[in-house]
């Protein structure tokens, strides 16, 4: 079934070329090219942007910034819809636009492996689990020292920097978990930044159902986690003016999610 949904995807990326459909380029896989420590033996590169779905042609892309978001659109359900989505339940990747809020109906499947993106010697792309997170927010070395809360092209989330990553010349980095309105950057700035292998998590709103819930001042990326104390919950990423940490979660709320690449 897996390799049928593979397939399916890949030749729906074909045709869409064919028919003068956006797709993502190849050439932007990797972009993101900083080293993160997933575990004691894992490493991983991060994708380019967050994950989007377009429901009419059920092709994925990830964003073309890093500091892109879409959030909530009031035709997330509609199967026909042409523009772009990237608010999903937890391990939709079978069916991006689901919208039931029955828990029942989340089943996890990696958006990664279903998405039919390009990938770097045949890896594919998948979501972090929660104890992964945990390890490169609070375990790898100097761990503490390795991400910031930021303002991006006036978007604020969590910049994530690679294994023994030094600042570069021309900017300046407060890190830590506590915003202190100091990191702030321009689109000059941040291209300094983002060469030197850093990662940007934008905020976004959160959907339930076809409503949009919250503010974009805070984070929410899923984790392939389920919660195993709540059946009809899952883990996901918190992150808002303080530390980035663990959160649950319905499992029909729609979160935005960054996908990865393991480093062999």
């Amino acid at each position: 079934m897996r390799k049928v949904l593979v397939l399916f995807f890949m030749l729906a990326a074909v045709v869409a070329v064919a028919a003068g459909q956006e797709v993502l380029d190849s050439s932007a896989v990797g972009k993101c090219g900083g080293l993160f420590s997933v575990s004691p033996t894992m490493k991983v590169r991060f994708a380019p942007g967050n994950l989007q779905y377009q429901p009419s042609t059920h092709l994925c892309r990830f964003a073309a910034a890093q500091t892109e978001v879409i959030g909530w659109k009031p035709f997330y359900g509609n199967e026909r819809y042409k523009g772009w989505i990237d608010l999903f339940g937890w391990g939709t990747a079978m069916q991006p636009t689901n919208y039931s809020t029955d828990p029942a109906q989340y089943a996890f499947a990696d958006w990664g492996f279903y998405c039919g993106l390009p990938t770097d010697g045949g890896r594919l792309w998948r979501t972090l689990t929660m104890d992964e997170w945990t390890y490169l927010l609070a375990k790898r070395p100097r761990a503490r020292r390795l991400y910031a809360l930021a303002y991006v092209d006036k978007v604020f989330g969590l910049v994530l920097l690679p294994d023994g990553w030094r600042c570069p010349k021309g900017v300046y980095l407060k890190p830590g978990p506590k915003e202190d309105y100091v990191n702030w950057y321009n689109a000059e700035k941040w291209a300094i930044l983002e060469a030197s292998g850093a990662v940007f998590l934008p905020c976004e709103t959160r959907r339930v159902g076809t409503d949009a819930v919250g503010n974009a001042s805070v984070c929410h990326y899923w984790t392939a986690t389920p919660n195993d104390k709540k059946p009809t919950e899952a883990l996901c990423l918190l992150v808002d003016s303080y530390v980035p940490r663990a959160s649950s979660s319905a499992k029909y709320i729609g979160m935005s999610v960054r996908l990865v690449q393991e480093v062999l």
